[in-house]
């Protein structure tokens, strides 16, 4: 080892070639396998990651794809599809609906048949029974040991604690009245009396359950006819966007257009009146997208589907002025 040092001279040892030569001489004489660095391959690692960089950079500045843009508004075809499922589902309440009512209508003109004193009882009975529905209602809502919501917030003092104890007790008894009441009319009723009775109480719950589900019906149908424009506007941008040239610019270019456009003025209507919306479509263009009516009265939504859709047909050419913004 001092042999091999002492044959490197000083002026040699400053030389990157004679150290390099120095080092193979080294590297031979004692048979030690020279490694060189991989250069090449820590060039290449080099390339690699600045390329994995430089793509998290290129999607941090986009973030979007038409799903994050869009959220949760389903489909046109999703949508559709539900109100076709709302139509068949009425149809079939509304059938169902007529011919509990049609059978309603026939107990009752079997309890005309009646006598009057039966027709009587029919009457009384179903008023006691309506009462003592009432009386548990409010005996459930009032307290006891249900722990309602009402009965723990309306307690604030041992005051309160005592009344609601007694307006338990107090309702406690007049359900037993009602009950023996009832009772006491069922027994005076004949079998017919009691069984169109029952009858009629089950057709009228039916009708009740009918009547709710179609209102309940009539409600998402209102809720889908009027997110169904906006679902078909992210429908038009998403095939606009796969199929057109500019694709999706960022949201930060979108917020400096509208800016420029309108001061991210959704209602904005321009001094002449031709431009208006958040994005100044003028009405020709409007409708090229998809939209009617007023763009100004169409939801912020609405508005930013049919900018997105008209952008990846035609780029910033629509907007002279601000489309600058979003290159």
């Amino acid at each position: 080892m001092k042999t091999f040092l002492r044959s490197v001279a000083p002026d040699d040892i400053r030389s990157g070639g004679s150290l390099d030569a120095a080092r193979s001489e080294f590297h031979d004489r004692f048979d030690i396998p020279e490694r060189r660095p991989p250069r090449l391959r820590v060039f290449v690692g080099l390339l690699a990651v600045l390329g994995v960089l430089s793509g998290m950079y290129a999607l941090a500045a986009s973030a979007e794809t038409v799903e994050d843009l869009r959220g949760d508004i389903a489909t046109g075809d999703a949508l559709r599809a539900e109100l076709t499922g709302i139509a068949a589902e009425r149809a079939a309440r509304l059938v169902a609906l007529t011919s509990a009512e049609a059978q309603l209508a026939e107990v009752l003109s079997d309890r005309d048949a009646l006598g009057d004193d039966q027709r009587r009882l029919a009457a009384e009975i179903e008023a006691a029974t309506v009462n003592l529905e009432r009386l548990a209602v409010e005996t459930f809502i009032t307290g006891g040991d249900t722990g309602s919501l009402e009965y723990l917030a309306a307690v604030g003092d041992a005051n309160d604690v005592v009344w609601r104890r007694t307006l338990v007790r107090s309702h406690a008894g007049s359900s037993k009245i009602a009950i023996d009441r009832l009772r006491a009319l069922r027994g005076l009723a004949d079998s017919s009396v009691i069984e169109t009775i029952e009858v009629a109480t089950s057709l009228r719950f039916e009708i009740g359950v009918h009547e709710r589900v179609l209102e309940g019906l009539a409600d998402r149908e209102a809720e889908i006819l009027a997110v169904l424009p906006l679902a078909e506007a992210w429908d038009r941008a998403a095939i606009a966007i796969a199929s057109g040239q500019y694709g999706i610019a960022p949201a930060e270019k979108w917020e400096k257009l509208r800016l420029c456009e309108s001061t991210h003025d959704y209602q904005a209507i321009s001094p002449s009146g031709l431009y208006r919306g958040a994005y100044q479509f003028d009405l020709p263009t409007w409708k090229t997208v998809g939209g009617t009516g007023d763009p100004a009265l169409a939801s912020p939504e609405e508005q930013d589907a049919r900018a997105r859709e008209l952008y990846a047909r035609r780029g910033p050419q629509p907007w002279p002025v601000c489309g600058r913004f979003l290159e």
